[in-house]
């Protein structure tokens, strides 16, 4: 057997007699287990999260990855700036929809998040692939929009002067649903103007600037949204083990994302969370998952970690999206 560099996930069995996984085989040695037992805890109408929770020893190794603050927290902080592209020190439309640029001039390593969305600017943006930010440094960013229509500054007033004159982003939209992510991990612009499309049409979203955002002016969308937050949302008060989920809504499963650390998956939770929940209200049912098809996707997880796909620093996993 293919011997993973970093870490392993369980082997799962199906039990044919009675339609449901069992865990009762499996290897002693692994340091990530995908919880896969029915708990009420983690199950909310069309949405149903599976910890993975890793092992001491796995952990010990992964400190570094502790350190990372999130794009969220950051972005409330002064010395840590989201702005158009502005090589040189002046500011230019060369190139300036696909990248933006990060000013970190915190003392804290900063995690940016494939599919987080950034609001102000010129238009919103999502962020296209996953990166650490390090502490005092600056760095350009590949992103796409997810605001078809608009490219006139959109400042708060609250801005300070300095942000105001690199036109900063000081707003937060979590991470956008499965398949905005899907569209903006194909790198094509017009995939992902389509998602967002779609998501607003969903919604009858027929006012505002063609912005994914868009969602929050619908009432019964946020409503049932946030039903789903406020339920999850407390679950990792004081969490030291559990490093991802598998989600899933009846059945589909709707993707899985692995942080290097316990602490990391802590401070992205609520972000996560409401991608998560954008695709229970979205694509939910309340059909049966066939448990061979659970199998595939955590076999297809694990060949992913053996080839040491996702995001790593320093050689250490700081993230892994895999999106049904």
């Amino acid at each position: 057997m293919r011997f993973l560099t970093l870490f392993s996930l369980l082997f799962f069995f199906v039990a044919c007699d009675n339609n449901t996984v069992s865990q009762e085989e499996l290897t002693n040695d692994s340091p990530v287990e995908v919880q896969l037992s029915d708990n009420p805890q983690w199950e909310k109408d069309n949405l149903r999260l599976l910890p993975i929770v890793a092992s001491e020893a796995y952990l010990d190794e992964q400190q570094s990855v502790a350190q990372y603050k999130v794009l969220s927290e950051a972005l409330e902080n002064e010395r840590f700036r989201v702005s158009e592209k502005k090589p040189y020190g002046r500011f230019t439309d060369a190139g300036a929809v696909n990248t933006l640029t990060v000013q970190n001039k915190t003392e804290d390593p900063i995690f940016l998040m494939a599919g987080e969305v950034v609001q102000g600017g010129n238009q919103d943006r999502v962020i296209a692939e996953d990166a650490v930010i390090a502490a005092r440094s600056i760095q350009d960013m590949p992103v796409f929009c997810v605001e078809h229509g608009r490219w006139t500054y959109e400042g708060d007033k609250a801005l300070n002067e300095g942000d105001k004159k690199i036109f900063a982003f000081r707003g937060y939209y979590n991470v956008a649903s499965s398949e905005v992510r899907r569209s903006v991990a194909t790198g094509n612009q017009q995939a992902v103007w389509d998602q967002v499309a779609d998501i607003r049409t969903r919604y009858s979203l027929d006012a505002g600037t063609q912005a994914y955002a868009d969602l929050e002016s619908n009432e019964e969308f946020v409503n049932d949204r946030t039903s789903y937050e406020r339920f999850f949302g407390d679950k990792l008060t004081e969490n030291e083990t559990i490093v991802g989920f598998v989600a899933v809504s009846g059945n589909q499963i709707l993707g899985a994302d692995v942080f290097g650390h316990p602490a990391l998956l802590n401070r992205q939770f609520a972000a996560v969370l409401s991608s998560y929940a954008t695709d229970a209200l979205t694509l939910g049912n309340d059909k049966e998952l066939k448990p061979a098809h659970l199998v595939a996707f955590v076999d297809g997880l694990q060949a992913d970690l053996a080839d040491e796909k996702g995001f790593r620093q320093d050689g250490k996993l700081v993230h892994y999206a895999k999106l049904r």
